[in-house]
């Protein structure tokens, strides 16, 4: 018989929840949230990126995004770059604030990572990887 304690979708979700909040806990104390968090990691790792681009590498809504943009731009972190060949096309680009917030910011991700992953050999944490890529290849077959 089924038992959803068992349950390997709702194991990994409590889990990826709890850890979910102790890093947005962590950055809310520092005056962000996990989501702008994920975004000043992507805008920062490109130098320029669209807004669709973005809600595609966070996993998110493109609607999601405007409003998380509309916010990181009043707050000084982030601008809207119209291309000089096609004004029609917009990217994203931090601004000065904005790379310092990132500079700031990012370390936490590897802080929280290491407290996730304490007491987990190398080797253990490659295997956890391996079998949730290959759960989500399975869903995407």
């Amino acid at each position: 018989m089924f038992n959803l304690d068992d349950c390997v979708a709702f194991i990994t979700n409590n889990a990826s929840k709890q850890m979910e909040n102790y890093f947005n806990e962590r950055l809310t104390q520092l005056g962000s949230t996990r989501v702008q968090w994920i975004a000043l990691y992507y805008l920062g790792k490109n130098k320029s990126i669209s807004q669709i681009d973005l809600a595609k590498k966070m996993n998110i809504k493109s609607s999601t995004v405007v409003r998380l943009i509309d916010r990181m731009e009043r707050d000084g972190y982030v601008k809207r770059v119209k291309d000089s060949n096609d004004r029609r096309i917009t990217t994203l680009e931090l601004t000065d604030s904005g790379l310092n917030l990132r500079k700031q910011l990012l370390p936490e991700g590897e802080k929280a990572s290491k407290v996730f992953s304490r007491n987990i050999t190398d080797e253990e944490l490659e295997v956890f990887v391996n079998v949730l890529k290959k759960m989500v290849d399975n869903i995407n077959e």
